[in-house]
């Protein structure tokens, strides 16, 4: 059903007012009466209200009864009850307008608005004095597409009350959805006439002039509410979006200097100006008018933030973007120390500028202001990891954990960041948890098995450790790092060698060039036994920055020192001891020229 916009609203016991005001025992005025047309105006008829019960004639008392239980079952929420019992109360007083009022009601309630239509003329034809019952008539008309009858019934309602705003305004909306948009330009006109300059009715006519391609008189109503109240700021401002979203920018400028001469400093009217100038490729004025807005405290920074956000996509390319962006970043956290947003915004914009301490600095104040919200604690302890800062990681994910007991990521960054300090217990608690609650992303599972995989390794519970892997990839087979850790393990402890040979050689496949990867695949080659393939892997892991690795560059001295070039292989050892590669045999190996394994 068609919407349309209602100005005014029903009173909640409307409903039974109008039924104990049009019940067949209560009939309202008579259409000579000199009282009607307002409902708290209907009488009691005298005559029925003297009579004793006996002397009320049956039917109509049955009637009565019936209305009464059916309103009864309508407060109780029992819609079809209660119109089952006004149908009955209609077969048995065919003129009883309120029980087919409240029935149609009923059907509107349940979007049976042809049913809801027909019960509510019938209302609007016994009782056509009702203003209800016409007022729903003329929805039903609107809804269903029957606006010419809809406006006719609104003109009967204003001749019973020519003050009823809420039929002038419906009038108005169903002329236009009848195209007839001058003529309800025309009854917008007639309302302000009589009710005064009113916002909701200048929007109207803005709406329909523009409908019409005729923005100059769309214009002149927005001009109205400036002459209406010329100390409003936010009348000039619209007027200047106005003319701005239709490219009228000589006639917006002109407005901005009446705001700027009401009040200079005014963060409203800097704001606009900022659009203005940069709509004119004036950059830096539009800058300073910016940098005005931001500094004011009685701006909303909820119109600020989205400004300081469409700096963003330049950050990385356009260094006056980013010095425009961090100075805007600053007004704004001046300017609202106390709210969280702000904090969490300019933190976000010096992420973006790679300056992760200061970041993390603005993110914590603004936890300490609101800590409710988890994509801020997020953003702390994904920077905390970011500079391997694994104590403060620990400490804000414990804190994030006592906060968010239901979020998994905090349980993952707690269990990694006791990973890099080798609390490895406390890891697979960790992720255990972060598993138990679950997810829907597969990878992530994987990856959260492959964390306490790489704990139980390091635990030597080689079992568990293999368990963890095989699980991780159940869940992504394709998981190359899991490929890669659960091959070398096996080849460090020489066990299960083809199956680390076929993991290792698709870790490479998944991803080609890694010399970690490479590393792995050389390893596992070396301990089969094939020394020459062995070494042109660990060469292509070299070449592609595993010479900056000390256990890639011990690999390669013990491949060569199996090749039978013992002098290369004491100079790799070398090398892998500048890099302080974690060994405990590396200076035995370089002192003896021997192997030791």
């Amino acid at each position: 059903m068609m919407k349309r916009k209602l100005f005014f609203y029903y009173g909640l016991l409307v409903s039974v007012w109008v039924a104990f005001s049009s019940c067949s025992a209560l009939k309202p005025a008579s259409a000579d009466s000199s009282q009607h047309g307002s409902l708290s105006q209907n009488k009691i008829n005298p005559s029925i209200a003297s009579r004793t019960p006996k002397e009320i004639d049956p039917a109509t008392l049955a009637s009565q009864e019936k209305f009464i239980e059916a309103m009864k079952m309508k407060m109780l929420g029992e819609n079809q009850q209660a119109l089952n019992l006004f149908k009955e109360c209609i077969k048995i007083d065919p003129n009883n307008a309120a029980a087919f009022y409240n029935a149609a009601k009923i059907f509107y309630d349940q979007k049976q608005y042809g049913d809801a239509l027909a019960f509510a003329a019938q209302a609007g034809k016994l009782n056509p004095q009702n203003e209800w019952y016409l007022d729903l008539y003329s929805t039903l008309l609107g809804g269903t597409g029957n606006y010419k009858e809809a406006i006719r019934i609104y003109d009967q309602m204003l001749q019973l009350d020519p003050d009823n705003s809420m039929a002038w305004y419906n009038k108005a909306f169903f002329l236009d959805q009848n195209n007839q948009t001058e003529e309800s330009i025309k009854i917008f006109n007639q309302i302000e006439e009589k009710f005064g300059v009113n916002e909701d009715v200048i929007n109207e006519k803005v709406k329909l002039w523009l409908k019409l391609n005729k923005a100059d008189k769309a214009a002149a109503e927005l001009q109205k509410l400036i002459n209406n109240n010329p100390d409003d700021l936010r009348n000039y401002s619209r007027l200047v979006d106005f003319y701005l979203a239709n490219k009228m920018d000589d006639k917006a400028y002109q407005v901005l200097q009446e705001m700027i001469k009401i009040d200079p400093d005014d963060p409203r009217s800097n704001l606009v100006l900022a659009t203005y100038y940069s709509r004119k490729g004036e950059d830096e004025k539009s800058f300073e008018s910016l940098k005005k807005a931001f500094a004011s405290p009685d701006l909303d920074i909820d119109v600020k933030i989205p400004a300081l956000l469409s700096y963003i996509p330049y950050l990385q390319k356009d260094g006056k973007k980013k010095q425009e962006a961090l100075e805007l970043g600053k007004e704004l956290v001046n300017a609202h120390l106390n709210d969280a947003k702000a904090h969490a915004i300019y933190g976000d914009i010096l992420n973006q500028l790679d300056q992760f301490g200061d970041a993390i600095t603005e993110y914590k104040k603004s936890v300490a202001i609101d800590n409710s919200k988890f994509a801020v604690w997020q953003q702390i302890m994904y920077l905390n990891d970011r500079i391997n800062n694994y104590d403060s990681l620990l400490v804000i994910s414990n804190r994030a954990i006592e906060l968010f007991p239901d979020q998994i990521l905090a349980f993952y960054f707690n269990g990694y960041a006791n990973m890099q300090l080798k609390k490895y217990n406390e890891t697979i608690t960790a992720i255990g948890k972060a598993i138990q609650i679950g997810s829907d992303d597969k990878k992530q599972i994987a990856g959260f098995y492959s964390v306490i995989g790489d704990a139980y390794y390091y635990l030597k519970n080689n079992q568990a450790s293999d368990s963890s892997y095989d699980l991780a990839l159940v869940f992504d087979p394709e998981n190359a790092y899991v490929l890669n850790n659960y091959s070398y393990f096996l080849s460090v402890r020489d066990e299960k060698l083809t199956i680390a040979k076929s993991m290792a050689e698709k870790a490479n496949m998944l991803v080609p060039d890694s010399p970690a990867y490479e590393d792995t695949y050389g390893w596992v080659l070396y301990k089969t036994g094939d020394f020459q393939e062995a070494k042109t892997w660990l060469d292509k892991a070299l070449k592609n920055g595993g010479d900056q690795d000390g256990t890639i560059l011990e690999h390669y001295g013990n491949v060569l020192y199996k090749l039978g070039e013992t002098n290369g292989a004491v100079q790799y050892w070398l090398k892998a001891k500048d890099k302080h590669v974690d060994s405990d045999t590396i200076d035995k190996k370089i002192a003896e020229q021997k192997l030791f394994e």
